[in-house]
């Protein structure tokens, strides 16, 4: 079982240098006769079935975990919540937008949490994009809401919303994340700060 925290950001912040990943994948060879869109054709896709039109490892910097104030603990209670992700090794199932490789997020966020269960999370997450190069190729707002979410494993939909402007606009966000801390440690010490690691799923 997974403790519980909640997350979405406002402002955004100048991310420090981070080494952009190389691609995991092939290029896409379509079959004979089939249509599809110029930039499908000449670049990447994933290698598998996933057909979102992106998705990325996402993680805390090392170092800067996220902060909870006050601390999470077994009875839930209004909380924020403040810091960081990068997403790496971003690849575009359907080749909607092949250039965002990797991002930085700048997070805060407020709701009701407890160890097991968060509701009434919302706020906003502006994420910084990067191309293949590591040049800043874009900026998104993500606008999050989570009402009356009760579930063993909150972190999951940390970031769950609609990106509102910028690349990705319209899209839906997904998190799965896998915190460190189980439901137990939690619970008996409080949950102040959180290194993360998962997947982040746009569409």
């Amino acid at each position: 079982m997974k403790p519980t925290w909640i997350i979405a950001a406002a402002v955004a912040a100048t991310p420090p240098a981070f080494t952009i990943p190389p691609a995991f994948t092939t290029p896409h060879v379509p079959r004979a006769g089939a249509a599809v869109r110029p930039e499908a054709a000449t670049h990447p896709r994933a290698a598998s079935a996933d057909r979102s039109a992106l998705s990325c490892a996402v993680s805390s910097p090392a170092g800067r975990p996220l902060t909870f104030s006050p601390r999470i603990g077994l009875t839930a209670k209004p909380v924020s919540a403040r810091g960081n992700l990068q997403l790496t090794g971003c690849l575009s199932g359907d080749g909607s937008a092949p250039y965002l490789r990797s991002g930085w997020v700048t997070l805060r966020s407020v709701g009701r949490a407890s160890c097991a269960s968060a509701r009434q999370v919302h706020g906003t997450a502006r994420i910084t994009w990067f191309g293949l190069d590591g040049r800043p190729v874009g900026t998104s707002e993500v606008r999050t809401r989570a009402d009356r979410l009760a579930t063993q494993s909150p972190a999951d939909s940390f970031l769950t919303g609609t990106v509102v402007s910028g690349p990705l606009a319209r899209e839906r966000v997904r998190g799965a994340i896998t915190p460190a801390m189980g439901l137990l440690a939690c619970a008996t010490g409080g949950l102040g700060t959180l290194s993360a690691a998962g997947r982040l799923t746009f569409g």
